[in-house]
């Protein structure tokens, strides 16, 4: 009976922590930063971290749709500075902020294509497939800038990009629309439903009819789209393209995906875990920009988190595997 309540208790825990123990960690790390700056807790302070984790949190929601159709997509690295170096070039040459904005989502959009025809269709690694669009992305980004940053000099951009709605930064407005959008998609609709199936079991998902091939390719496409619009936000929120910002964004937004994949014990991609990953990021970047602490600092702290999430994510497999060999 006391082995059988010792089980017990001990899975309690474990579920507990898998499922709440992301979520209290970045909070604890909130109250703690708040103590050591005065200043972090400011409201000024608090849009500002919105407005940086903007970018990150509507790419890393690109991959969410790769990642839950069972594949992997690196091609963001490149995707994304491309798209944010063309979205200021077209400014630069005179085209309308919403044309640019089209052309960019279309071109970008075209790698999806391709990623999708050669993971789905051809059956390829998305590893190396993705890989490798992210180069040919980075070497026609560095064909058009010619090595060097591309600043944004419309003033609709400009104007749009430091105002907001209702007290709202239109960045942070924004990239709360696309997550409004992209959780009703996900959660909401056939497609969302299929598209989990998919990355939860193949051979399931083909058993039920589901046309596995077409919401691989489909997922591909989407996540592009996402990579452009994150690029371009990106592009907005520092006055313009540096060259291979993608590449900047790309293991950050990674890593949001990985924690993502520790909040509520999802185990897998998940909007709301998204949220938490990106803020998890940006309060760790903002803390210690604001305490003056060295720039190496920033990265190491994040990977401690990332090695916490993962502990974080294993205890109630460990419980779960245990309990089945008792």
């Amino acid at each position: 009976m006391s082995e059988l309540a010792l089980s017990s208790k001990s899975k309690g825990f474990g579920w507990w922590l898998d499922r709440s123990g992301t979520i209290m960690a970045f909070v604890f790390m909130i109250v703690i930063f708040g103590i050591l700056s005065p200043y972090f807790l400011q409201p000024d302070n608090v849009v500002n971290i919105m407005i940086q984790v903007s970018p990150l949190l509507v790419t890393a929601l690109g991959i969410v749709f790769v990642n839950m159709a069972g594949e992997s997509d690196l091609s963001l690295g490149g995707v994304l500075g491309l798209g944010a170096t063309l979205y200021c070039g077209f400014l630069k040459s005179g085209m309308h902020p919403a044309a640019s904005l089209a052309a960019v989502i279309g071109i970008c959009v075209l790698f999806g294509i391709l990623n999708g025809f050669l993971v789905a269709y051809l059956r390829l690694s998305s590893f190396i497939v993705t890989t490798a669009v992210m180069f040919i992305a980075m070497g026609l980004e560095k064909s058009y800038n010619n090595g060097f940053s591309i600043w944004i000099r419309d003033d609709r951009v400009t104007v749009f990009a430091n105002g907001s709605f209702l007290g709202i930064p239109n960045l942070v407005l924004l990239a709360a629309i696309i997550y409004l959008l992209t959780h009703l998609l996900l959660h909401m609709t056939r497609f969302g439903v299929h598209t989990q199936s998919v990355g939860e079991s193949f051979e399931t998902a083909t058993l039920m009819g589901i046309a596995v091939k077409r919401l691989k390719f489909s997922s591909f496409v989407i996540a592009s789209a996402f990579y452009a619009l994150g690029g371009i936000i990106y592009a907005m929120r520092s006055s313009g393209a540096i060259i291979y910002s993608g590449q900047k964004v790309l293991l950050p937004a990674l890593a949001v995906t990985f924690v993502a994949r520790t909040v509520l014990g999802a185990k897998r991609p998940n909007t709301f875990g998204i949220i938490i990953g990106a803020l998890l990021l940006g309060v760790i970047n903002n803390a210690f920009t604001l305490m003056g602490a060295e720039f190496y600092l920033i990265p190491i702290a994040q990977g401690i988190v990332l090695v916490a999430a993962a502990a974080i994510a294993t205890i109630n497999k460990r419980d779960i595997q245990q309990e089945k060999l008792d």
